[in-house]
C-alpha cells in the first residue's frame, strides 16, 4: 500500500484534499488540545474488555484499545470544531464516524489511473489466487456418538488402517481433483482453511468442521494459478479503494494529532513505554 501513496496523482490529490481539509477544521489561532492517557482511562477500557470477553486484556490488546480511543477523540473534537453536532443529539462516535464519512468520501473522489490498479494487482496477486485443487480423503468422528471425538480421532492415527474406525455421515469422504470452493461448500470455510497448512500424503488432524471432528489424507494438492486482471478488475479496484481508504485516514489524523499533546500518565512501565513511543 506504501507504494500506492507514492504513486503521483494520488500522491499529489491526497496531500491537497489533507491540505483543504485541515485548513477547514483547524483554526490556526486555536490553543493546542490536549488528550489525557490515564490510569482511569486504562482502567474503564480494561473493564470494558473483561466485560465482554471475561479475560484481562494483553498489553498489545490495551494499546489497540488506546489508539482507537485517541482517534476517536480527536476525530470527536474535530468534529465539535465543525458544529457537526449542531442539532444533533448523538455521542462521541457518532461525531466520529461523521469525521470517517468526510475522510471516506474525499478518499472515494481519489479514483486510481489502470496503471495504478493494475501495480496493486501485483503487488497483492496472493489475493487473487485461484482456490487450490486437492485429492484426499475425509474421516468423520461423531462429537454426538463419541464421548470425546478428538480423543478417538488422535488415537486412530496410530491405527494401521484409520478408515476402519470413522463414523457415517452424508458428504463425501474422497475427493479427486476437486476445488477448494467444493470442499468449502460441504465442509465450512473453517474446515478448508486448515488444509492449507496440512501435511500431504499422511492421515493428519483432528480438523475441526461445522459437523464435528475429522482426520484428513490430503493426498495431492495442485496449485491453480491466479485469476487475469481483467477478469477480476472490478474486485480489484475495490480492494484498492478500501486501502487507500484506510491509509487515507490515518494520514488525516496523523495530521490532525499535530494539534494535539498527549499526555501520558499511567503506572504500568510497559504501556507507557509503548505509548509514549507512539505519541
Amino acid at each position: 500500500m506504501k507504494k500506492i501513496v507514492k504513486e503521483p496523482l494520488f500522491h499529489f490529490l491526497l496531500i491537497g484534499a489533507i491540505i483543504f481539509l485541515v485548513y477547514m477544521m483547524v483554526n490556526t489561532e486555536q490553543n493546542t488540545q490536549e488528550i489525557v492517557i490515564d490510569d482511569n482511562l486504562v482502567n474503564e477500557l480494561a473493564s470494558k474488555w473483561e466485560l465482554k470477553r471475561n479475560r484481562r486484556p494483553t498489553l498489545e490488546e490495551m494499546e489497540g484499545m488506546i489508539n482507537q480511543y485517541v482517534e476517536q477523540e480527536v476525530l470527536y473534537q474535530e468534529a465539535l470544531t465543525m458544529n457537526l453536532d449542531h442539532n444533533d443529539e448523538i455521542v462521541k462516535r457518532r461525531l466520529a464516524q461523521k469525521m470517517e464519512f468526510i475522510s471516506d468520501n474525499m478518499a472515494e473522489s481519489l479514483q486510481p489511473t489502470l496503471e495504478m490498479l493494475e501495480s496493486y494487482y501485483e503487488e497483492h496477486k496472493d489475493n487473487y489466487a485461484k482456490a487450490p485443487i486437492y485429492s484426499m480423503q475425509v474421516l468423520y468422528f461423531s462429537e454426538d456418538k463419541r464421548e470425546n471425538a478428538s480423543a478417538d480421532a488422535l488415537a486412530a492415527l496410530n491405527h494401521e488402517n484409520p478408515l476402519e474406525l470413522g463414523d457415517n455421515i452424508s458428504l463425501p469422504s474422497n475427493y479427486k481433483d476437486e476445488s477448494a470452493f467444493k470442499i468449502t461448500r460441504d465442509y465450512g470455510r473453517v474446515f478448508t482453511n486448515a488444509l492449507d497448512s496440512l501435511e500431504t500424503g499422511k492421515w493428519v488432524g483432528p480438523v475441526q468442521s461445522g459437523f464435528g471432528i475429522h482426520l484428513v489424507n490430503i493426498l495431492e494438492k495442485k496449485a491453480a494459478g491466479y485469476y487475469e486482471f481483467d477478469d477480476i478488475a472490478e474486485k480489484v479496484s475495490t480492494d484498492y479503494n478500501f486501502d487507500a481508504s484506510n491509509d487515507f485516514k490515518q494520514e488525516l489524523i496523523a495530521t490532525l494529532l499535530k494539534n494535539y499533546s498527549i499526555q501520558i500518565d499511567v503506572e504500568d512501565p510497559s504501556l507507557k513505554k509503548e505509548l509514549d513511543e507512539k505519541y
